[in-house]
């Protein structure tokens, strides 16, 4: 009896340890699970927190970009109204100091959802409907970008015409002290029929329609998402409280 009664206590305390060690480690478990997410809420916070200053300093810089497109299209109308009446070499050179174009690319920063794309930031970022206007934003900014590239790759193409080599000639000596009028071609002047004429009205127009007012279409598009972006931002912070 004194045997059974040992064991029976025994049993008993080695229960209790194995109950005692399957609450530890449960515990452990949890406390590690809590961890966990707490980790995460703190790098998603971290990921849109720096994703509004990303879509901030994009929509900035687009709005600075818009101010000078918005310049070199109201230089640019001038310059076309003074070149489809042009009759003198000064008209032309008139036209020609006045016409503004850039032949520059948008500039994004997309470090942070780079960043968000290419480690696990899809799964810690959990409002999901945030995420697919993420995604839209950048698909909007990629696709710009090539229609940019093909759009100064056609303007530039314009521009290096042979058939512009008078009205380069006339350009880049009109100011030098040996520039002699009767000594090169002004025959194109104001004729439409002309090829140089021709070839300028054809470089001027892309650049004007396409590089600088498609541009500014362009940046306003991408503006526009960008701030709606940034409210929905906002609202995810604050939800999740945010400081």
């Amino acid at each position: 009896m004194l045997l059974e009664n040992k064991t029976s206590k025994y049993l008993k305390y080695a229960l209790g340890e194995i109950i005692l060690v399957v609450i530890g480690i449960f515990i452990a478990i949890q406390l590690n699970e809590l961890n966990e997410k707490r980790k995460d809420h703190e790098k998603e916070l971290s990921f849109l927190s720096k994703l509004k200053d990303d879509i901030s300093l994009d929509i900035i810089n687009l709005n600075q970009s818009d101010s000078l497109f918005t310049s070199y299209q109201s230089s640019s109308e001038r310059s076309l109204e003074i070149f489809y009446r042009a009759k003198t070499v000064e008209d032309i050179i008139a036209s020609d100091t006045l016409f503004r174009t850039a032949w520059t690319n948008l500039k994004i920063n997309r470090k942070t959802y780079d960043e968000i794309r290419n480690t696990s930031g899809v799964y810690i970022l959990k409002n999901k409907k945030l995420l697919n206007h993420l995604t839209d934003y950048y698909a909007l900014i990629e696709t710009t970008q090539q229609d940019i590239i093909a759009l100064n790759s056609t303007s530039q193409s314009f521009y290096s015409s042979p058939d512009l080599i008078p009205h380069m000639v006339l350009t880049k000596s009109y100011t030098s002290p040996w520039f002699d009028i009767n000594k090169i071609d002004t025959t194109w002047i104001g004729d439409f029929n002309a090829p140089t004429t021709l070839a300028l009205y054809r470089y001027y127009g892309n650049a004007q329609y396409g590089v600088n007012y498609l541009r500014l279409e362009w940046n306003q598009s991408i503006i526009k998402s960008g701030k709606e972006l940034m409210i929905e931002i906002e609202q995810e912070l604050k939800d999740k409280n945010y400081k």
